[in-house]
Order: C-alpha cells, then sequence, then structure tokens
C-alpha cells in the first residue's frame, strides 16, 4: 500500500500530464479535484472561482458535493469568508476545527455537508488569482505541513495549467480572427482593385493628354485613398460621411469654406460606401470646379444628407448636392466615365439610386443607399 507522500506525488505527476493535454478548464479543474481527494484522501473538494468586480467567489469544480452546488453556490470574497479570508492574507489558511474558528464564518453549505476541518490555498496565476482550492474535511483533522505544502504546489501547478489553457484559447481565437482579417482583406484588396482597374480602363483619354489623364486618375485614386484611411483609421472599420466629406471637399473648400455648405447626419458607412461615397463626392466637386459652380466666382454648393424610412435598424441614407450660381449648363452629348460613375456605378455598388439632373439652376445630384445604423 502506498503511502501517502506517495500518493501525492503520483497525483502531482498525473495532473501534471493531463494538464499538459487538456484545453478544457472545466475539464481541468474537475480532474484536479478528483486527484486531490485521492491523494489527501477527504471526499470533498473544490475550486473557487475569484470574481472581484462582483466581490464573490463561484464554486466552479468540485467533487462529492450536493446536486445543485456546483456552479450555483457563491461565497463572499470578504474577510469572514473562508475563502476570502485566505485570498485577503494571501496565505494558507488552515482550519482543523471550525467549530473553534472565530476568524471568519462557515457558511451554510458547508454546515449541510457536515465540514468539520478545512484547508485553504491561494490559486495564483501570473495577474489576480484565479481563486481558491479547498480541502473540506467532514472528520477533525490536523492538516500537517506536508498536506498544507503539497495543496500549495498542486495549487500552483494548477494555475500555471489555467494560463496555459487561456493563453491557448487566446492564440486559437487571435487566430481565427486572423484568418477572417486575411480574407476580408482580401475581398477588400480584390474589390478595390477591380475598381482601379475600372478607373484605369474607363477614365477618358479622349481629347487629354498624358499629364491631364495622369492628374484624372490620380485625383481619383486619392479620393479612394481618403476613403479607406477614414475606414482603417476607427477601430469599428466604419467611417463618417461628415468626416469623408470635409476631408474630399477641402481643396475646394480652402479659400473660401462658404462656397460649399455640408450638412448631415453622422453615421458609420462600411469600406464599401465610404469608398464610393467619396468617390462620388470627388466626381461633383472636380465636375463642378471644371464647368460648373466652382468655375466662376460666386458659385455656390450645398451638399446634405439624412436618414429616412427605419426598419428594424436599417435605414436609408438620402444625399443631394446642389449647385447655384453657377454658369448655364446643358445635359452632355455623350456619357463620359464621370457621369457613367455618378449615375450607375456607384448606384450599383451601393445597392441604391442615383440621379443626376442638368437644371437652370445648376446641377442637382440625388442619391439614396441603404445603411446599416446598428452596426
Amino acid at each position: 500500500m502506498r503511502t501517502t507522500l506517495e500518493l501525492q506525488r503520483a497525483a502531482l505527476a498525473d495532473f501534471g500530464l493531463f494538464a499538459f493535454r487538456c484545453n478544457d478548464i472545466d475539464d481541468l479543474l474537475h480532474r484536479a479535484t478528483e486527484l486531490v481527494s485521492s491523494a489527501i484522501d477527504v471526499p470533498l473538494v473544490k475550486v473557487l472561482e475569484h470574481f472581484p468586480e462582483r466581490g464573490e467567489m463561484l464554486l466552479r469544480s468540485g467533487v462529492n458535493w450536493q446536486a445543485g452546488v456546483v456552479g450555483q453556490e457563491t461565497f463572499g470574497d470578504h474577510e469572514k469568508s473562508p475563502g476570502g479570508y485566505a485570498l485577503r492574507s494571501d496565505t494558507p489558511v488552515v482550519s482543523p476545527d471550525l467549530d473553534a474558528e472565530n476568524r471568519f464564518e462557515t457558511p451554510d453549505v458547508l454546515r449541510r455537508h457536515g465540514v468539520r476541518s478545512m484547508v485553504n490555498v491561494i490559486i495564483a496565476g501570473e495577474g489576480d488569482p484565479f481563486g481558491i482550492l479547498e480541502v473540506d474535511s467532514q472528520e477533525l483533522r490536523e492538516f500537517s505541513d506536508d498536506d498544507v505544502a503539497f495543496l500549495r504546489t498542486y495549487a500552483n501547478l494548477l494555475a500555471a495549467a489555467i494560463e496555459r489553457v487561456r493563453s491557448h484559447r487566446e492564440l486559437e481565437r487571435a487566430a481565427r480572427e486572423q484568418g477572417v482579417l486575411a480574407r476580408e482583406l482580401g475581398h477588400r484588396v480584390r474589390n478595390l482593385f477591380g475598381l482601379v482597374q475600372a478607373l484605369a480602363s474607363q477614365t477618358s483619354v479622349t481629347g487629354r493628354t498624358a499629364a491631364e489623364f495622369r492628374d484624372a486618375y490620380i485625383d481619383r485614386l486619392q479620393a479612394l485613398s481618403t476613403a479607406e484611411g477614414l475606414v482603417f483609421e476607427n477601430a469599428d472599420e466604419l467611417a463618417d460621411p461628415l468626416e469623408l466629406a470635409h476631408e474630399i471637399l477641402a481643396p475646394h473648400r480652402q479659400d473660401d469654406p462658404d462656397r460649399i455648405t455640408i450638412e448631415g447626419t453622422s453615421v458609420g458607412l462600411s469600406s464599401r460606401q465610404a469608398r464610393m461615397f467619396g468617390l462620388a463626392l470627388h466626381e461633383l466637386a472636380t465636375n463642378a470646379a471644371k464647368y460648373g459652380a466652382l468655375s466662376v466666382a460666386g458659385g455656390k454648393i450645398h451638399l446634405e444628407w439624412h436618414l429616412s424610412g427605419a426598419e428594424r435598424g436599417a435605414e436609408r441614407l438620402s444625399m443631394m448636392w446642389q449647385e447655384a450660381d453657377g454658369p448655364e449648363i446643358t445635359p452632355p452629348q455623350r456619357k463620359g466615365f464621370g457621369t457613367r460613375l455618378l449615375e450607375d456605378v456607384v448606384a450599383h455598388e451601393l445597392n441604391g439610386e442615383a440621379e443626376l439632373s442638368y437644371k437652370t439652376c445648376g446641377l442637382q445630384y440625388r442619391l439614396k443607399f441603404p445603411v446599416d445604423v446598428e452596426q
């Protein structure tokens, strides 16, 4: 028959091997309490998990407790609680006779189970303690120094195992997030490259020099870059159209900010929506600077948008660009890429509707598309 010391050494060895292979904290804690119960010859063993924000400890795992205790029973983390006393004293607490204990109060659940002696040791961990490993004897027992040393060693091994499982889970979570991020980034890059390719192939070269083509193309890429930058700067990867409008239109408002008034509701646009919204504003401003209200002194532009039609969190953003006091305009004889971009591409990409109107008072552009206000 093996001695107590041999049983305890075997328990440490068995648990060390189990902990190395286990990746579930509940399984880890349950096996720990089983082995401790056998090694120290005490039926009732439990692990209390500390929740400092709630000021309590949960009986997270244990062996030989009545139904409805494990996973349900809680204890205070104050000095009147055995586990709380151990946490606050930062040292093992041995109680050979609970009837004579005056440092703390014996919880009712221990009385119901006939507990007469106990030992509490801290499951330390690298940061705040995970909680308490507690041995509850239903017989009066003088726990020896060797018993306490065994329990402390076991609690330290358990703390390391818990840290390993938590770290493993964190790495798995990070790997999953990285995988999702990589797929999302790949999707975005493909979409962006597709749009860049369309800009390159459809930016008109008719009647333009190479330098003029280059300038028009680079300006459009800059608008895309601005939109993408605002999305990635936001922790939620959303862009505010108000901020986007100010960024895109800033070059045209430097000398006279009042020439372009901007009024709109703040809302989070996805990268796709921000990209197309920014590109539309760039195209409108470029056209206004060449042929519209910004091409003459005194010309004005009013940009506004609002949300409407809420239904289960989904709303539509309605935007209007209105030019005034500019030169007389007429519908173009040929629909160039800028016009197709505003009327067709932007509306299609945003799953919305777009309309260009060449009114006597000035160019008017309306755009509507759905946004998720609960993003």
